[in-house]
């Protein structure tokens, strides 16, 4: 595992995915995937809500775009890159146990960063 500086937060390089705390971005060209770690999912136990704050246009990093509601808690996404919102997984609203099921595995927000250079 290697660890990156960025920005005041550590990011650690994990396979071909770099984690930001809880949330994994997995970058391939000039897009980002973004989704949940394990841990997190683990954390939260039981997902019963999930809400979008923004599903398209530009998103700064640091921005909230979504809030994981648990039985026991709630947590707030935010971006870990800057870009425009290329795809939202809409299925999550409708669905949040798919977080539960497949954490690591479930894509939330695509991001194109490539408009950045």
């Amino acid at each position: 595992m290697k660890i990156l500086q960025g920005r005041g937060r550590k990011k650690m390089l994990y396979g071909e995915r770099l984690l930001f705390g809880d949330i994994w971005v997995e970058v391939n060209g000039s897009v980002a995937s973004v989704g949940i770690t394990k841990n997190l999912e683990m954390e939260l136990g039981d997902i019963v809500i999930f809400e979008f704050f923004k599903t398209s246009g530009y998103i700064q990093e640091g921005e909230e775009f979504a809030r994981i509601e648990s039985i026991y808690k709630t947590y707030t996404l935010k971006s870990p890159v800057s870009g425009y919102i290329r795809w939202v997984n809409r299925e999550l609203p409708f669905d949040p146990t798919l977080l539960n099921l497949l954490p690591e595995e479930t894509e939330i927000i695509s991001i194109d960063i490539q408009q950045l250079v």
